[in-house]
């Protein structure tokens, strides 16, 4: 019996690298490496976000430069500085780590989400979303062929088309998210409206590159459909199915005053984990099942505060820890050095006017349609600008490119710097196109009615002036 503890000890050990002394390198220690990781990359990320702040930049936005900083563009030119804090067989870790957070992290919105505005929004949503789909799309697979001069030799036409299609077409899901929570905003129309039309986008841009990873391997294009069908097939099970199921067993609990029941709450996250599994697996990526698993948590019965119980104890963690490592991780991967001829700046420069008229321009035009009864043209401007941030979903697809072949480390740097200034800008823009006039209407009907009105439908002037340092929707003061 000893024998056999003994021999599994010594395997078990031997997976492990671990040092045996405390004199020995300390990068062989994986635990002490990822440690050490983790704090540089919340350090530079809070230094960074606080700079930012003072220009009314999101926190996103420093996460990214954090990454790129701590990436081969910048501190990685110093020699050792990579091998030491962020050696190729140590990122694995950091990879899991960060995913697992940004799980947590669609999930927390879906139970901030209202699924019955959603539902309501509807009419005004499919429109939008085609237009944010179609036109932009077919402008980005045109543009494909134009940069199909700077591909690789060999590589198939049409699979470099559509992901060229998708890296312009599509807007970032989780970018977007975090824009919105930290403006505040995230429950307003606006918000319910722009995350809608973002998550219809996020199942179509996953079909495509479906099809683009067949096409590139050889294979067939229907691989799409598959994954179209197993979509639809996903939601129903989870909203015809596991939502009623679940609502039955917080029904049970509500009525016996123990909504909060450590049972119930195991119950949720498991659902959470198994949705988030599913949608991986069908290759719709998992934080789209966590979204999901987050807007069927029960929040119909009056006086319920399961989906507040759970993002409560979600929230702080999951912004202030996990979301940073995604982001940073993603910019570790960018090699910004490689933009170093007239021809690629000048591809910048033609990308980043093709993508920013291709997708705010139809969007703002289907907005304005759908809404003239009820909105102004600073609020289609808006869901024109919001849709029009970029980052871990267009970088997803097009590090799936370059993994593949079909796309050049350069066209991918291109990109990651036209969606780095997207970003950048959205803040700015939105601010002075929507935020700003919403303040002084806050101003001028406070100063009319003494009134304390419905928190949701009011948003504090503080966080529209300063959305980098609030994260929760504020009531207005009795």
């Amino acid at each position: 019996m000893y024998f056999f503890d003994a021999v599994l000890q010594q395997r078990f050990l031997s997976t492990v690298p671990h040092r045996r002394t405390i004199f020995e390198d300390p990068r062989e220690d994986l635990l002490a490496v990822f440690l050490l990781q983790v704090s540089f990359t919340l350090i530079l990320c809070k230094i960074l976000g606080k700079v930012l702040s003072f220009i009314h930049q999101p926190a996103v936005i420093g996460q990214i430069l954090a990454g790129i900083i701590l990436g081969p563009s910048a501190l990685g030119f110093i020699p050792g500085f990579s091998s030491f804090l962020f050696a190729s067989h140590t990122l694995d870790s950091l990879q899991l780590v960060a995913s697992l957070g940004l799980i947590f992290f669609m999930f927390y919105l879906g139970l901030k989400m209202d699924p019955n505005e959603i539902r309501q929004g509807w009419r005004q949503t499919l429109p939008i979303a085609s237009a944010s789909i179609i036109i932009p799309v077919g402008i980005g697979c045109i543009t494909g062929l134009w940069l199909y001069q700077m591909a690789t030799p060999g590589v198939d036409k049409s699979s470099f088309i559509l992901f060229i299609g998708s890296g312009i077409g599509f807007s970032a899901f989780p970018v977007l998210a975090s824009i919105l929570q930290a403006t505040n905003i995230i429950n307003t129309p606006l918000g319910v409206l722009t995350i809608s039309i973002a998550a219809i986008e996020d199942i179509v841009v996953w079909m495509i590159l479906a099809v683009a990873t067949a096409l590139s391997k050889g294979g067939p294009s229907i691989e799409g459909l598959y994954t179209l069908l197993l979509t639809i097939a996903f939601l129903l099970v989870m909203f015809i199915i596991v939502r009623p199921l679940l609502s039955l067993l917080h029904r049970y609990y509500f009525h016996r005053n123990d909504e909060h029941n450590i049972y119930l709450v195991i119950t949720c996250v498991l659902i959470l984990l198994v949705a988030s599994f599913a949608s991986e697996v069908i290759h719709i990526h998992a934080f789209f099942g966590a979204f999901i698993a987050g807007l069927i948590i029960p929040r119909k019965m009056k006086g319920s505060s399961l989906h507040d119980f759970l993002a409560v104890r979600i929230e702080l963690l999951c912004i202030e820890f996990f979301l940073p490592l995604y982001f940073t991780n993603s910019g570790l991967k960018t090699h910004l050095y490689m933009l170093n001829t007239i021809q690629t700046w000048y591809t910048f420069v033609s990308l980043f006017f093709i993508i920013s008229i291709a997708k705010i321009v139809p969007v703002t035009l289907m907005t304005r349609l759908v809404t003239r009864k009820t909105q102004t043209w600073s609020y289609a401007i808006a869901v024109g600008i919001l849709m029009n941030t970029r980052g871990i979903v267009q970088l997803v697809v097009l590090n799936v490119g370059v993994e593949l072949g079909v796309l050049s480390p350069v066209i991918f740097a291109i990109f990651v710097l036209a969606a780095v200034v997207l970003i950048f800008l959205t803040s700015p823009l939105l601010y002075l196109v929507y935020l700003r006039k919403k303040t002084k209407e806050v101003h001028s009907s406070s100063n009319k009615m003494h009134v304390c009105t419905n928190p949701m439908e009011q948003i504090s002037s503080d966080h529209l002036v300063r959305p980098y340092r609030k994260w929760q929707l504020a009531s207005s003061s009795c």
